[in-house]
């Protein structure tokens, strides 16, 4: 399927989950997954890299700014590390390492989506 068929859908998508279920749950469906998840392919697949600027301008055809600065204040906070859920310190230990890894991950691609849906 080709990309541009495929953010189209999701962007329609969108605007029936806003309509059925809040604009949060139609942000959460449509930047906080599906743009993001096409950012992050995108370094991978340049038919998505070519396709990532019409995305963007649809979703801000679909929001408001504040509406989107809003939701990327917040977009894939997690709950804090507890390394008391783990019995060994060892392995507390490799999953605090890859929770730090999550984070900056998901970090670095809420700044890049911050740059495609905010600016201009």
């Amino acid at each position: 399927m080709d990309p541009r068929d495929i953010w189209t859908e999701q962007c329609e998508a969108a605007r029936g989950i806003e309509a059925e279920f809040g604009v949060p749950n139609a942000l959460e469906y449509l930047v906080g997954e599906k743009f993001i998840n096409s950012l992050e392919a995108s370094d991978d697949h340049a038919e998505l890299r070519a396709e990532l600027s019409a995305f963007a301008t649809e979703i801000k055809t679909i929001f408001e700014p504040y509406q989107l600065a809003e939701y990327l204040e917040t977009a894939r906070q997690t709950e804090p590390f507890d390394p008391t859920l783990y019995d060994e310190e060892e392995t507390a230990e490799m999953e605090r390492e890859d929770d730090i890894r999550r984070s900056a991950a998901d970090l670095l691609l809420l700044e890049r989506a911050k740059e495609w849906l905010l600016e201009g």
